[in-house]
């Protein structure tokens, strides 16, 4: 389906493609907004699947026991899980 923008006062019609894959390859850690290096320690919920710096999440999960996204109750052995996970 064709869809128009204008773009400077001028009516383009075309197939557009607003979505930047280049962006979405980088992960975030949604709790301190740094990006997720391959070398990082990393925790992912089983339940939302965001993935988060373990030295981010560490102290929220051992105190509260639940995903500081989703608040999903985390099992012990989802807990374990995560100290050795890697991206």
């Amino acid at each position: 389906m064709a869809r128009r923008i204008i773009i400077g006062g001028e009516v383009k019609v075309g197939e557009w493609d607003l979505r930047f894959p280049e962006l979405e390859e980088k992960k975030t850690c949604p709790v301190c907004s740094f990006e997720i290096l391959e070398d990082d320690q990393v925790f992912e919920c089983p339940y939302c699947g965001n993935v988060m710096h373990m030295r981010c999440v560490e102290p929220w999960i051992e105190s509260k026991g639940t995903c500081p996204i989703c608040k999903r109750p985390l099992s012990k052995e989802s807990q374990g899980l995560a100290e050795g996970s890697q991206t």
